[in-house]
């Protein structure tokens, strides 16, 4: 009998320290907690309830653009996502969660998204990226927030107050270049005919600095759209800026000719001969899509463009004295000369 009241006593033992450590759990924040308590209701992942005591001196960290802290308890949002590292107590319903660090990683928005077949979404902001649900809480699609034109213009050095709120301008023309609502009924469409099969469509839109010198600037603006579930394609869009006056430059500014003999030009400095592909490319050139880089000179081709190619297509040519006379002398990058 002793025996045995040994290993029961190391078995309980086992399980308290099991209990005690520390781990991260994972769950929603569905109403307001009590501030005065410093308390919370955790609704788990995995369906258990916790109750969630944050100390004074407890870490609370709020990672979506405007969230903060006291958001656990004021009720300015329908619900939180949450992940809260502590440690649990064996006993009790719900089980007592004392938190040794508390992120908030997503707030529900006031106002969801209604389809076009009166289905209504919730939309969850987080801090990289927004994502809008099913009603059965479903990720549809993932839309991400990527590096914005003032990112861009702030990692530039030199440029006047005047130069960064005429390319600030030229952006907020430019403003958002996919369609959202198109493709969340395509990602809705999909879900309703795969189930469980499903995977979320992924979108998004950024803006980077791609090349310089010391007249002109080029940023790029990458647009990231869904083919089906996780397979993407990303289309990029070039805008030269003057470094001095922030003032967009148009294409005669950067080549020394233009339009069907621009494109030809570089389809010969590209060694494109073959037919029909090389008539679908002079068809489907575009002046915006001739990305500049350090090192290469891209002519890039979106899925479809190009008739005979089955995705999209990208030529990279190198900076030869070919493809130099092409170029106006501002529109040569500063590593390419």
């Amino acid at each position: 009998m002793k025996k045995l009241s040994t290993l029961a006593a190391c078995a309980l033992a086992a399980l308290l320290l099991a209990g005690c450590s520390e781990r991260t759990y994972s769950g929603t924040l569905t109403a307001p907690g009590d501030e005065a308590a410093r308390t919370f209701t955790l609704q788990g992942e995995g369906g258990a309830v916790f109750s969630v005591k944050v100390a004074e001196n407890i870490p609370v960290v709020a990672w979506p653009e405007g969230t903060e802290p006291g958001d656990l308890y004021s009720g300015r949002w329908p619900a939180l996502r949450l992940s809260v590292k502590g440690r649990t107590s064996l006993f009790g319903e719900p089980v007592t969660l004392t938190a040794s660090s508390v992120q908030i990683d997503a707030a529900q928005q006031p106002q969801g998204l209604t389809l076009a077949d009166g289905t209504s979404l919730s939309v969850w902001q987080a801090s990289f990226d927004r994502e809008y649900c099913a009603p059965d809480g479903t990720v549809l699609l993932e839309e991400r927030l990527g590096s914005e034109a003032a990112d861009a213009v702030e990692s530039v050095s030199g440029l006047t107050e005047e130069a960064k709120e005429n390319i600030l301008a030229f952006y907020e023309a430019q403003g958002i270049l996919y369609d959202l609502p198109a493709q969340l009924e395509r990602a809705w469409a999909a879900y309703k005919e795969e189930g469980q099969g499903f995977e979320l469509y992924t979108l998004g839109q950024e803006v980077n600095r791609c090349a310089e010198n010391s007249s002109t600037l080029w940023l790029i603006t990458t647009v990231t759209l869904p083919l089906g579930g996780r397979v993407i394609t990303e289309d990029p869009l070039c805008a030269a800026f003057d470094t001095a006056s922030g003032e967009a430059l148009a294409a005669d500014d950067l080549f020394t000719c233009t339009g069907d003999e621009l494109a030809a030009a570089l389809l010969d400095a590209a060694g494109v001969t073959d037919e029909p592909r090389r008539s679908e490319m002079l068809a489907a050139f575009d002046e915006s899509r001739v990305v500049f880089r350090p090192d290469v000179l891209e002519l890039f081709y979106p899925e479809g463009a190009v008739p005979s190619e089955e995705t999209a297509l990208i030529l990279g040519l190198d900076y030869t004295d070919e493809v130099k006379a092409l170029l106006q002398p501002r529109a040569l990058p500063q590593k390419a000369t």
